[in-house]
């Protein structure tokens, strides 16, 4: 195989991170005595997307980001008299519970396990969130180790996971490849780490990106394996 070691991101990559939240959030309001429309989950999915892009690039910590996106959200609610702290609290421990697996990539998995590719993931993702969906789904049957961005001390698409990453494996990042389904900051944190990269791209939204691609387990178990056998 031409690469030592394969690192994965988690969310959108291996684990549906759209259906957990979507569950928890709408679970979480209920609660909260807030029932959501599809459109309001939208709105927060959203509003939750741009907070941690605010994250990625240096603008905003995680512990302000996962307080306020629902500062925000509760905002466009009309929900001012709810603590924002008090459901990004519930929400954590309500994702922390929601794992699942997208279709197809446990076994993926198991078929890169069965040939010993020794593997390992790299999240920018909440550490206890991640940390307790790990352990819940037994990703540890795949994976060596899992190093987050608070680990780190900086999210991608900083190189710090990577280089700390490769001090674990004792593999160089020349000898190894990140498979992400974010184009930029994915792309960006493989390139500025030194390291290859592969898009995994589900739902084929990103066919004019500029490199290795992916849009299914079974292409990407090619390009990982059969692709590396070949050459």
């Amino acid at each position: 195989m031409k690469y030592e070691m394969v690192y994965f991101d988690l969310d959108g990559t291996l684990l549906d991170f759209a259906k957990a939240e979507r569950e928890s959030i709408g679970a979480v309001l209920e609660e909260f005595g807030i029932p959501l429309s599809n459109d309001q989950i939208q709105t927060y999915v959203e509003i939750n997307k741009k907070w941690w892009r605010f994250f990625s690039e240096g603008k905003a910590s995680k512990e302000r980001i996962v307080v306020a996106r629902f500062e925000e959200f509760l905002s466009w609610l009309g929900h001012p008299e709810i603590s924002p702290l008090d459901v990004s609290r519930r929400y954590l421990e309500k994702l922390s519970n929601c794992a699942y697996f997208l279709p197809g990539a446990e076994e993926f998995l198991t078929k890169m396990k069965a040939l010993n590719v020794r593997m390992a993931a790299l999240t920018n993702g909440v550490q206890s969130v991640q940390e307790r969906r790990v352990k819940l789904l037994g990703l540890e049957r795949f994976f060596e180790f899992m190093i987050t961005s608070e680990l780190a001390g900086k999210p991608k698409p900083d190189p710090a996971m990577f280089l700390l990453a490769a001090r674990r494996s004792g593999v160089p990042l020349s000898r190894s490849v990140y498979v992400g389904d974010d184009p930029v900051v994915d792309y960006l944190a493989a390139k500025n780490a030194g390291t290859d990269f592969i898009l995994l791209d589900l739902d084929s939204v990103h066919s004019s990106f500029d490199g290795r691609r992916a849009s299914s387990y079974e292409e990407l178990f090619n390009l990982l394996i059969c692709e590396s056998i070949s050459s």
